[in-house]
């Protein structure tokens, strides 16, 4: 069977797709479409925090949270409402390369707090060694609304410290962490050596491939062109309850999103944006 359904922590409905050959599988759950696991020949390729919390209305830490309407902070709750409500299962395909579709649309709560009416779609295909993930957004208002979207993909490492990412020298990037700051990465190679939250602009347009280690590339669609780094390193790592100090050097946060500018879309209108991940070595 290549598609499963169970019961994640705390009696979350969860759906496993298993690759034909039984080489690569991906978990996740109806609950904010969130992927949890990621893995090919038996390696764990995401990150999800020993601290995470597992309760109706709260973000879960790590896996790859799904972030729309709002990138960041702003008048809806941290990240946007897509990632704490639950989705509903589409169609599927287990022929081949497996694949999933998920859905969900505006209802009371979401009205009150971003008055638009919408349907968010959810594609998820799994490959010998890749998963692909596409966001559609259809606006079913009479109106044009904005929005902003990301995978908030959290990758496992051996150790942040001897981490390097490569593909975003001289992209242009916000430094959160220094202000706000615009600045030019000089780097042909990106090191770790204390907290990092960068907004890399257009880092990720035209297919420009991301690489984690040498290990891992991540691909982003042209409506994708942004692409955040972020590791909130030991004492930030403390500080959150559902990350904690030993986790900071497990994980760093490559994230391919619209978020520099809100996409405008208007009524009637489709907006497609997606994320390929593939891994290179074992």
């Amino acid at each position: 069977m290549s598609i499963t359904e169970f019961e994640y922590k705390n009696g979350f409905p969860a759906i496993r797709l298993t690759h034909p050959n039984g080489s690569a599988s991906v978990e996740f759950l109806l609950y904010g479409a969130h992927v949890l696991s990621w893995t090919v020949n038996d390696h764990e390729l995401l990150f999800v925090s020993d601290q995470a919390i597992f309760e109706q209305g709260k973000a879960i830490r790590g896996g790859i949270p799904i972030v729309w309407p709002q990138f960041g902070p702003g008048p809806l709750p941290q990240h946007g409402f897509a990632r704490v409500k639950p989705w509903r299962i589409g169609k599927t395909n287990t022929t081949d390369n497996v694949s999933i579709e998920l859905h969900l649309s505006h209802d009371d709560d979401t009205l009150k707090i971003w008055p638009h009416k919408f349907n968010l779609t959810l594609h998820i295909r799994l490959t010998e060694k890749s998963f692909y993930q596409e966001l559609i957004v259809d606006n079913r208002d009479d109106q044009t609304f904005e929005f902003t979207a990301l995978f908030h993909t959290y990758f496992t490492v051996d150790d942040i410290k001897t981490t390097k990412i490569s593909g975003l020298n001289n992209v242009t990037y916000l430094d959160k962490v220094d202000g706000g700051k615009t600045k030019t990465e000089t780097n042909k190679i990106i090191e770790f050596t204390g907290e990092t939250d960068r907004v890399y602009k257009d880092g990720g347009k035209n297919n420009n491939s991301i690489s984690i280690n040498d290990r891992i590339q991540v691909i982003g669609s042209n409506t994708m062109p942004d692409v955040v780094v972020w590791n909130p390193w030991q004492e930030k790592a403390k500080a959150a309850v559902d990350i904690g100090e030993h986790n900071y050097p497990k994980y760093v946060c490559v994230e391919v999103g619209h978020v520099s500018n809100p996409v405008q879309l208007d009524k009637d209108q489709t907006w497609k944006g997606s994320q390929e991940l593939t891994l290179l070595t074992s």
